[in-house]
């Protein structure tokens, strides 16, 4: 289904992408990290046909609110506005009607545009963390088959038919794809891999087993060392998360917890002797504090690594 719609975005909008593939290489670039199997030209078709749609949908809902509560009517002061303006008052909620529109449409037109050229970029970096999760444990699996003299194609081969292991079993398989199907040898497959994938220690590694395979050393004692060495690397980012975690608990509970009961407190207070309005006082419980926490928990949900 999805296919689909993407192959009818690309009829409609095709041609307005064609011959710019220069244009859009970070963009690529982030596809092929995220291992997405569809071009950059249908898959920004796509995004402009949704961003068309969610437009259209929007301007129907805005309308639909004016239709049964009114275009707004903002008065404004006499001294900032030239005469002449005057003379078209009768038309003021019309003007006011079409720019609201027009602000409505083109807010999120881009927004869900904009939306879509950011996705591969930030799919890829959940990617990165899920291979570096994964790598050391995948290259100790690698070293012990390697000790029981089994084929280096042959450990990615086993690798990638391996779900256990994730996206490091995602990226096996492309190296596999390129060796077995492309008709690539293995030192090729490794250079493409470790230039298209989003992991820096991904690629750090296949650099070093390629400098092995084509000195002709052994395999298996350079999985070892890299092996130890990522283990050591991921304690010490475990470390460094923990540490992180506690000065954003801090942060919060200074933050939305301390801090708001002051503020409901003195509001409160303040409005009793009519010195404030209930307005910041609601503003303050139900868009402030809801708003800001669930800020910090999409904050702790992108930095946490997964189990």
């Amino acid at each position: 289904m999805t296919n689909i719609y993407f192959r009818i975005a690309y009829e409609i909008f095709g041609k307005l992408y064609a011959d710019r593939r220069h244009e859009y290489y970070d963009l690529r670039l982030n596809m092929l990290r995220n291992r997405m199997s569809i071009g950059y030209d249908m898959y920004l078709s796509g995004a402009m046909l949704t961003s068309f749609l969610c437009m259209i949908f929007s301007l129907f809902v805005i309308n639909l609110i004016f239709y049964f509560f009114g275009v707004p009517d903002f008065t404004g002061s006499r001294i900032g506005a030239p005469q002449w303006i005057f003379q078209f008052s009768e038309y003021k909620k019309i003007a006011i009607w079409f720019i609201l529109n027009a602000i409505t449409g083109i807010f999120v037109f881009t927004a869900v545009y904009k939306a879509f050229v950011i996705y591969p970029a930030v799919m890829a970096g959940e990617r990165k963390r899920g291979i570096e999760r994964m790598l050391p444990y995948a290259i100790n699996y690698m070293s012990s088959m390697s000790g029981a003299g089994v084929l280096p194609l042959d450990l990615f081969r086993s690798l990638a038919a391996n779900d256990i292991y994730k996206d490091m079993a995602v990226e096996a398989r492309y190296l596999v794809r390129d060796v077995e199907l492309l008709g690539h040898n293995l030192v090729t497959g490794m250079r493409n891999l470790a230039l298209t994938t989003p992991s820096p220690s991904l690629q750090d590694f296949l650099q070093g087993a390629i400098t092995v395979i084509t000195s002709g050393g052994e395999l298996e004692p350079y999985f070892k060392i890299k092996t130890e060495q990522y283990l050591i690397e991921n304690r010490q980012k475990q470390k460094e998360f923990l540490e992180t975690l506690g000065l954003l608990g801090e942060t919060y509970v200074t933050a939305f917890v301390a801090g708001p009961l002051f503020m409901i407190v003195v509001i409160s207070i303040m409005a009793i002797m009519g010195g404030a309005e209930m307005i910041f006082l609601y503003l303050l419980i139900y868009a402030i504090i809801p708003f800001g926490s669930t800020m910090y928990i999409l904050l702790i949900s992108s930095i946490t690594p997964e189990a």
